[in-house]
């Protein structure tokens, strides 16, 4: 195979590992053609077939950007486009740079662990850097195989994704150059170790949790997904129409199955419930009628003593029988989606969403108080971030919600990709998860990542089930990013190394 078709074929690999095609075994593949590339190739070729490499697989991992700006924006292709080719080419340097300095420190340091530590390292980079996009790290892709992945209650995501690398770099290692497994039989020992050793501990803690939540007190949920048409969901005069069908369906579900917590999608109320007659409605026919609780998302304006104005939020409400709503303020909000960075600077572009405006973030990760249940709250995008549920776990949370509306991705792999990253924040933390996405997929889980029950995409349901209330810490909710901000101080110490050993020139 001509040497250029390596990193190609890396691509096609974790692009069909990824959710959507989900053919995650391939993951533990994916990297070997990569690896073995950047050992035969020079530094600059390293370099520039990695980002070009890196620009078509986020491509076709986030091609759904588009869907988002066109179908549901109303922008034209001329600017959803090069918005997208835009994002992949900064997502593709982080890849460009791993392949560099892969290419860059061969034969000078230890690359079976240079790989995953640098992995991951980038990977946190991308977390944070210009308030970060963690879309779809490769531990993710082993969402659905829960034996696998409990080690993310130890070191997050990042230490799936470090096993993972770390089984990749082992085979390259192979095909590269098998001598030097006879001259190095301590490393490769380390290695699989390390790797058999996650696998042990994922399949005994997968069956010590499992025990532990079914001795749990159990929290009766019903998630609705009432499948709104996102082209009808902010119409004035729909908005009645639309509350009715979030209404009857929690009518159907809760005639059917004792509830105690009704939770709605992300601004299931298309409108300010500080402002509307139709809050008290709802609180009327669900809420005092039923004698339940209620989650739903809202927007929300506060009034500013400072300023006079008010500010805007994407909120969610806790409706109670008795006593005054709880209210969550989204922390995280989308860049032009929900506000607009350099306001002073930019003109304002057309509206990604209906709704669009310059949304406030909220400041506290406080959970919502039930009488029985802390509710930590994580609105659309903030479960893909794992230091926002670690922190609503920190401060008290024993179950955790996720609302979201997903319509923007249409019928993408979007969805799913962002089902899989909000599994992972159930085994981080140990906590359960009920999630209400309004065109799905909605989904209970478990704290050791098991989906109860979930719902199909664009269908009008309902999921109920019960889930455990836990207000046990676990390693990675107490240290949260502890092993990734190891993995970038390693690999800044072995890239000093190679330094002091001699550059390799750039051809």
């Amino acid at each position: 195979m001509p040497l250029p078709l390596l990193p190609l074929l890396s691509v096609l690999l974790l692009y069909l590992a990824s959710p959507g095609p989900g053919f995650a075994p391939l993951a533990w593949i994916a990297l070997v053609p990569l690896l073995f590339f950047c050992h035969k190739a020079t530094v600059k070729q390293a370099a520039l077939w990695g980002v070009a490499a890196g620009t078509l697989y986020h491509l076709l991992l986030i091609y759904w950007v588009t869907i988002s700006m066109e179908t549901y924006g109303g922008l034209s292709p001329l600017v959803s486009w090069p918005a997208l080719i835009l994002l992949a080419l900064y997502m593709a340097l982080y890849f460009g740079l791993f392949t560099l300095l892969i290419g860059w420190s061969r034969g000078k340091t230890a690359f079976i662990w240079l790989a995953p530590t640098l992995w991951v390292a980038l990977d946190y980079c991308r977390a944070v850097f210009l308030t970060g996009f963690p879309w779809m790290d490769l531990g993710y892709s082993q969402y659905n195989y829960p034996h696998l992945i409990q080690t993310a209650d130890m070191a997050g995501h990042h230490a799936v994704t470090f096993i993972l690398v770390l089984t990749n770099a082992l085979l390259a290692q192979f095909f590269i150059n098998r001598e030097w497994f006879n001259r190095h039989k301590v490393q490769p020992a380390l290695a699989l170790l390390l790797i058999g050793a996650s696998l042990i501990y994922s399949t005994g803690r997968l069956q010590q949790v499992r025990q532990e939540q079914a001795d749990r007190p159990q929290l009766r949920i019903a998630v609705i997904q009432a499948n709104i048409n996102q082209a009808l969901k902010w119409q004035p005069d729909q908005k009645k129409k639309n509350l009715e069908s979030h209404l009857n369906l929690s009518r159907e579900a809760l005639a059917r199955h004792d509830t105690d917590l009704v939770i709605w999608p992300e601004t299931a109320l298309p409108f300010y419930p500080n402002r509307d007659p139709l809050m008290a409605y709802v609180k009327e026919q669900i809420v005092r009628s039923f004698a339940v609780h209620l989650l739903t998302g809202a927007p929300h304006a506060r009034p500013q003593p400072a300023t006079k104005e008010h500010a805007y939020y994407n909120s969610a409400f806790l409706l109670k029988p008795e006593g005054p709503a709880d209210i969550y303020l989204k922390q995280h909000l989308v860049p032009f989606g929900e506000y607009i960075p350099l306001r002073t600077i930019l003109p304002i572009p057309g509206p990604i969403v209906e709704s669009l405006g310059d949304f406030s973030a909220g400041t506290s990760a406080r959970p919502l108080d039930m009488a029985s249940a802390r509710l930590g709250v994580l609105i659309c995008i903030e479960a893909i971030y794992p230091d926002l549920a670690r922190r609503t776990v920190q401060e008290g949370a024993t179950l955790l919600t996720n609302i979201t509306n997903d319509a923007w991705f249409g019928r993408s792999s979007a969805p799913r990709q962002h089902l899989a990253m909000a599994i992972f924040r159930t085994i981080e933390n140990r906590r359960g998860m009920a999630r209400a996405a309004n065109t799905g997929i909605s989904a209970l889980i478990l704290p050791s990542g098991e989906i109860v029950a979930s719902s199909p995409l664009f269908q009008a349901a309902f999921l109920t089930h019960g889930l455990p209330l836990v207000d046990d810490l676990t390693f990675f909710t107490r240290v949260g990013y502890l092993f990734p901000r190891l993995c970038l101080f390693l690999s800044l110490w072995a890239g000093l190394l190679v330094w002091k050993k001699g550059r390799r020139p750039v051809k």
